[in-house]
């Protein structure tokens, strides 16, 4: 983690989140700007983080590790966020570990100066309810999808994050996020390809036949497995 010192920046960043709407605090004078390098960790489970982090810019994956040290992604964000405030802000160790996905920006408060601080401020509590009991329903959405087959979650990964009909999503990143190998995503994008649904171009995948693509999303359309 580094801290960029530019006050600029950092006021810009809390104007154009809104930050200053979620606590009656200052939140100007108590934050600081935090950066985090692709693959570093902002929190790492069994260990509450030193700072509440607003997610400003960048991706990052939520995991948590099985008994045998497998590592299960449970939630991706690549939108503004926050982060601790389900253990660290309690002073908890964290059951899950945030990893940067790549290069991101934080707003930070430094919880061992400011959190009895933020434990008082009612505003912010009820922001933070709020926030968790939607990241509490979407985790259970996503939970509940880790036994479809690789294809419907990957045509669902592909449909939600497509910019037009263009899938530019790095797929090393994309494989962590689906839980599967990185070979075995590679197998089924060329099944999507010999079927006429995605066409192979450089450095993404066209959707050609996105009516298919929805089809095996929502599960009327079943594959077989792709051929190695």
């Amino acid at each position: 983690m580094k801290r960029d010192h530019d006050e600029k920046k950092l006021h810009s960043y809390i104007r154009d989140n809104h930050l200053e709407t979620y606590m009656s605090a200052d939140i100007f004078s108590i934050s600081e700007l935090l950066l985090f390098d692709k693959n570093e960790y902002l929190v790492e489970a069994g260990y509450p983080a030193d700072y509440l982090c607003f997610l400003v810019n960048g991706e990052v994956i939520i995991s948590a590790c099985s008994t045998n040290d497998k590592s299960t992604c449970i939630s991706y964000c690549h939108q503004f966020t926050i982060i601790g405030e389900a253990a660290s802000l309690w002073q908890m160790a964290p059951c899950r570990s945030v990893r940067a996905m790549t290069r991101c920006t934080c707003i930070g408060i430094n919880l061992t100066k400011y959190r009895q601080l933020l434990l008082n401020d009612l505003l912010f509590l009820q922001n933070i309810c709020q926030i968790l009991t939607c990241k509490l329903n979407t985790e259970n959405e996503l939970s509940q999808t880790l036994s479809d087959p690789l294809e419907v979650r990957l045509s669902r990964f592909i449909l939600e994050y497509s910019i037009g009909q263009m899938f530019t999503f790095q797929l090393t990143n994309c494989a962590d996020i689906l839980n599967t190998s990185y070979r075995h995503l590679l197998r089924m994008l060329k099944c999507f390809c010999a079927m006429g649904i995605l066409k192979k171009a450089r450095n993404c995948y066209v959707i050609m036949d996105g009516t298919r693509l929805g089809e095996i999303a929502n599960g009327t359309l079943v594959i077989g497995n792709p051929q190695p």
